[in-house]
Order: structure tokens, then C-alpha cells, then sequence
């Protein structure tokens, strides 16, 4: 980038979309690389399939709990999380993806496998992730822009969870007060994200 650019959150997003597509090109050819060397019995290649044996202690995980692993709501959890801990935004949005997680791990298994539920919690985890992740890149000027562009993916990931969780009263898997007030305080996260975003537009305009 050219120091003098300023980029606004649409060149973000282009720059985003771009290392999107060389990610998913690096899992094509890392996963081709794997099948060819298991074609060509090319054992020195590294992987779970030819004998390495996970730790006790990730067997144990269930489900529920490789999804707090994953977004960091163990009982352990660090306290030093970054300049994004104390934003009200990412707290709403973070406790909502810990009710979710609660919620699912409540469901029967058969119910907690619907891809329903899977996309409600995935989306409700990746908002407060995406949130973390523009705090993280800053706010100076040349900084804003992708600061709003990783807050626009997380309410995208808000909305997908609204969505998921309206297909979950769908077919029965939550009703009642218990969709009520999950549609409630969904729809707080996805407003806050919404608000960050605006502010954090006023910003970029003041400053660029």
C-alpha cells in the first residue's frame, strides 16, 4: 500500500476478498498435496491419517466445548484480550456467542447436528471475532478503513444468525419465550455492530 493512500473500507474489502481467494487456493492445493502423497505412499508427509496420535486431552473435548476452545470462552481464558475487551459492542456481541454455545450444548445431539443450529452458532461466534479482529487493526486513518471492513463482516455474521435462528423455530428446535428472547438480543447485536460501524465511519470521515 502507498503510504500516502488512505485506503476506505470498499479497498479493504477488495484487499480482503483477494487474500480470501489465496487462502482457499492454499487449502485446494494443501489438501491435493495430501491426497496425492497418500496415492503415492509418501508417509513422511505429516498428518493424523498416518498414525500421530492427538493428545488425551482434545479427545475428551466435546463439541460444545472445542467451540468455546475456539473462541476463546474456556475458564482460563486470558485476561490481556486486546484494546478490543473493553468495547461494549464486542461484549454484547461475545456474550450473545457464549448463550449460543450454552445452547447448543443443551440440545439433544440430533438437534445440536442441524445445520441450523450450526450456522446460528457459527455466526454468532465469528461477530465478535470480526469485531476483535478491526479493533486489532486500529484506528489511525490509514487504518479505519479496515477496522470498518472486518466490523461489516461481522454484521453479516449477526444477520446469519438471525436468519439461522428463524430456521430453528422452524422446525421446532427452539420456540417460545426461549426464541423470543434469543431474537431480542440478537437483533441488540446486530443493531450495536451496526451503530460501531457508523460511528466508526464519522471517523474515518473526520479524519481522512
Amino acid at each position: 500500500m502507498n503510504e500516502k493512500e488512505i485506503w476506505d473500507e470498499f479497498r479493504w474489502e477488495e484487499f480482503m476478498r483477494e487474500q480470501d481467494r489465496k487462502v482457499e487456493r492454499c487449502m485446494e492445493l494443501f489438501f491435493a498435496g495430501h491426497t496425492i502423497a497418500r496415492a503415492m505412499g509418501w508417509r513422511w508427509i505429516p498428518g493424523p491419517e498416518w498414525g500421530a496420535s492427538p493428545d488425551r486431552e482434545d479427545e475428551e473435548l466435546d463439541e460444545g466445548e472445542e467451540w468455546k476452545a475456539s473462541a476463546g470462552f474456556g475458564e482460563n481464558e486470558p485476561s490481556g484480550m486486546g484494546d478490543y475487551a473493553g468495547i461494549p459492542v464486542y461484549l454484547l456481541a461475545q456474550s450473545f456467542a457464549l448463550r449460543a454455545v450454552r445452547l447448543a450444548d443443551s440440545l439433544p445431539e440430533h438437534a445440536r447436528l442441524a445445520s441450523a443450529v450450526v450456522d446460528f452458532v457459527s455466526s454468532a461466534m465469528i461477530a465478535p471475532a470480526k469485531i476483535a479482529g478491526g479493533t486489532s487493526i486500529g484506528d489511525d486513518p490509514e487504518e479505519l478503513g479496515g477496522n470498518i471492513a472486518c466490523c461489516k463482516r461481522g454484521l453479516a455474521a449477526a444477520n446469519c444468525s438471525i436468519a439461522a435462528l428463524r430456521e430453528m423455530r422452524q422446525r421446532r428446535i427452539v420456540e417460545g419465550e426461549v426464541f423470543l428472547d434469543l431474537a431480542r438480543e440478537a437483533a441488540e447485536v446486530r443493531n450495536a455492530i451496526a451503530l460501531h460501524i457508523l460511528d466508526l465511519r464519522e471517523k474515518f470521515r473526520a479524519r481522512s
